[in-house]
Parts: C-alpha cells; structure tokens; sequence
C-alpha cells in the first residue's frame, strides 16, 4: 500500500523556492492583475465588496445579540493537564491519545484541559466527543512533523471492516466518553461506512484547539480517485482553533459539518473553525463541508497522483448562511499544469439537476490576498457542483451610471464563489469570448 509522506511540505517548499530563485521577480510579488467584476467563470470582488470577507464577519454568531467570536493565540500551559508519550517517559501519564483524551472528559471539568503529546507516531482513530470542557491537543515541539495521528480509512468499506479497522482492541466500550461516537457508526445499516466515519480524527468538541501535530489519512494512492472520502480530520465543534497543524489526505482531506450528537447533519447551526500556520493536502474536495471556517497565512496543495484534475474546497453552506470558508494571505499550489480547480460547490442534498434556488445548500468561498500557481485552470478555476452537477455560472452583476457594480452577493441562482486581490500566475483572469 503506498501511503503519504509528511516529509512532501518540505519538498514542496524548497522547490517553490528554488522557483522563485530563478526570476528577480516572482509572479507571487507582482501586484494582483484581478479587477472587478472579472467574469463568468471567475467572478472578482471589488474593494467595497471585499470589506464585507473579513474574520469578524465569518465568525459573526447567529444569535443578533452576541458579539462575534474573537480567538486569540492558543496558549500553552507550563504544566498540562495530561501527557501522551511511550510508558516511562517523563511526566508520561498515558500512551495513547484516545486514553488521555478519556480522561480528560471524564473529569465533567468546565475548565480546558490541554493534553501534551510527545514526539512520535501514533496509529488508529482519535475520537473528542461533546462535552462540558473544551481540549487541547498539542505537541510539545514546534515542528508539527514531530508528532503524527496516521491510519488509512476508507469510506467505501463495509461496517464489519470498519469496524475491526478502528476498534481492534477495545479502546471504544460501553461506558467511554466517546462510545456514542463509535456506535454511530458501527450500527450503520448502509453498504458502506461513508464519508461521516472515514475521519482518522473526528471532533465534537467545543473549543477544540490543536497546535504542532500532524493528521493523516494515509489511505493514499492505494484506491482510485472514483469515490474514496478519506478524512484526516473532521470537526462538528464551534469555536475550534489549528495551528501549525499539517492535515494529509487525498479526498476530502479537512471535513467541517454541523451535525449533532447523532451524526445528523444540521439546517441551525454554524460551527465556526479558524485555521493559521497550517498546511492541508490532498486531491479532490480537500477541504468540504458546513460552518464558517476561516484560513489565515495556510499552505493548500493539490496532489495528482490519482487523478490530474482535482479541488480545493468544496463548500456545503446552507443557502440562508452568508459566510462559508475564507482564505486568506494563504498559499495555492497544484501539480501539473493549468489543469487544477480552486473549487467547487456542494450541492449536498441534490441529486443530479435537483438543485433548487433557495433550498439546496449553496456553497460559499472567497479567496482573497493570497498566491496560486500555475497548476490551476485560469479559463475555468471553479467547477461544477458536486451532487446535483450544475454548472458553476459566477455573477458579475451590473454597472451603474458611475461605473459602480451592482450585484447580490447572495444571489441563490448563482454560485458564491469569489476572489480578491490575488496573485500569481493561477490567479489570471481570462477574457471571455462575447
């Protein structure tokens, strides 16, 4: 089975180094070329628009009378709470990561419990399920290579596999603080396990943090590029905070919902997620799903070993929802090129020419202040839906009398997809043919 290297980021940035050696001006430090409106197939916010795709707005809470969640820096205690690390080691009080995070939530503590974990590999499935507290899961260097939470799972096996894949000695039991997490989805009836259990790292924790470690669903090469979903980390938590964290996979790498404690997807609520200092990889709908998730200063690679067209986000956001994901002062890199998409929308409760204006989720992307490479698709960088397959039609509004452009940003009968002020050579508007 071939299985994913965490040493490729490194690879990858020397080599766009080594790019940006050979020119005394990068395209990446050239000024964005990207003028509103741009066009069908890539719709441009203008400066008025963009004001509205900031932080505060993303994080904006659904209760008119709360102020916006502000996170500030994950701290990091000088003594945690528990400490993840081979038997013996100092201050070691647990040797695997599930067990910690068992005994975290069963103190029923309000307080933040921070779990501390050694360098090292650790294999099999971590479940954080809700509780009163919040957790805090963090190496203990700076290099989040250093520790790394690795299994290969697949969506498309059956329960009974799932089932001796996640579970081979015990870990979930009746009684556990995380129990109702398995059980959900060892008590499936369908053929398969599904995208919703194919999660290496799985949270419903509020307040989630992570910081120095690395997620990775190694399932790898080994499947084709069909319709394996092949999570490395899925969070149904608000107000969850990564840093520094490196998150590989290949579909759907980075899942984000909803849902509630029976794994149900949701229609009130918006769990809202920020992500900084990290690097996420994978080759089709890397990151997917529901909530207001905001990227600040993320690296985003597209990998085509499996198939030589692939997506970076593929949103699920509800259609009375304004904020989706942001992507902001990151980075886009995609091998191959001129081929890779920076998107497309998920059309979740759609079948094929089932989308209804309105109703169906209508997912929301804006890409602003950032570089993308020329591994991606300038004529067409969004793609068409996934579920119900409608074309990707980009909105570029009107303009009035003084040459402002007037548009919603919200229209339900097109897609909410956008960019602003990027760079690079992937970032080139083309001219549509009139």
């Amino acid at each position: 089975m071939n299985t994913i290297s965490v040493t490729r980021r490194a690879a990858v940035l020397a080599f766009a180094m080594a790019l940006s050696a050979c020119s005394s001006t990068p395209p990446e430090d050239r000024p964005s070329t990207q003028v509103a409106p741009g066009t069908q197939s890539r719709p441009v916010l203008s400066g008025d628009e963009a004001q509205n795709f900031v932080q505060a707005r993303y994080f904006s809470s659904k209760n008119k009378d709360e102020a916006p969640w502000t996170p500030s820096s994950i701290r990091i205690p000088a003594q945690p709470d528990f400490v993840v690390g081979a038997a013996g080691g100092e201050g070691v009080t647990h040797t695997s990561i599930q067990a910690a995070v068992d005994a975290a939530m069963i103190k029923h503590s309000n307080a933040r419990q921070y779990i501390a974990i050694q360098p090292g590999e650790y294999a099999g499935t971590v479940y954080v399920p809700a509780g009163s507290g919040s957790v805090t899961l963090y190496g203990t260097t700076d290099n989040a290579s250093d520790v790394k939470i690795t299994m290969p799972l697949d969506s498309e096996i059956d329960v009974n596999t799932w089932r001796r894949a996640v579970n081979p000695s015990g870990k979930y039991m009746p009684g556990k603080p995380a129990w109702y997490m398995f059980d959900n989805c060892q008590s499936k009836r369908s053929a398969t396990v599904g995208i919703m259990c194919s999660a290496v790292v799985w949270s419903q924790n509020n307040g989630l943090q992570m910081q120095n470690l690395t997620i990775a669903n190694t399932l790898g090469d080994s499947v084709d590029a069909s319709n394996h979903k092949a999570v490395a980390l899925r969070t149904d938590g608000d107000k969850v905070q990564l840093n520094n964290v490196q998150l590989l996979g290949r579909q759907n790498t980075f899942f984000v919902t909803n849902s509630d404690v029976q794994n149900r997807l949701l229609t009130d609520r918006q769990p809202r997620t920020l992500v900084t200092n990290s690097y996420i990889e994978g080759d089709v709908d890397v990151v997917a799903g529901r909530g207001a998730v905001v990227f600040d200063n993320t690296d985003f690679r597209l990998v085509n070993s499996r198939t030589p067209e692939g997506s970076v986000f593929a949103p699920a956001t509800l259609p009375n929802i304004y904020y989706g994901f942001l992507a902001i002062n990151s980075r886009f890199s995609a091998a191959g090129d001129n081929t890779a998409q920076l998107g497309r929308a998920w059309d979740v409760e759609a079948s094929e020419n089932g989308y209804s204006a309105g109703q169906t989720s209508n997912g929301q992307v804006v890409i602003r202040d950032s570089v993308i490479n020329e591994g991606f698709n300038n004529a067409k960088p969004w793609g068409d839906a996934a579920g119900s397959k409608r074309p990707f039609t980009g909105n570029t509004g009107t303009k009035g009398e003084k040459g402002e452009i007037q548009r919603d940003l919200n229209d339900a009968n097109a897609n909410r997809m956008w960019e602003f002020n990027n760079r690079g050579v992937g970032s080139s508007v083309v001219e549509e043919a009139k």
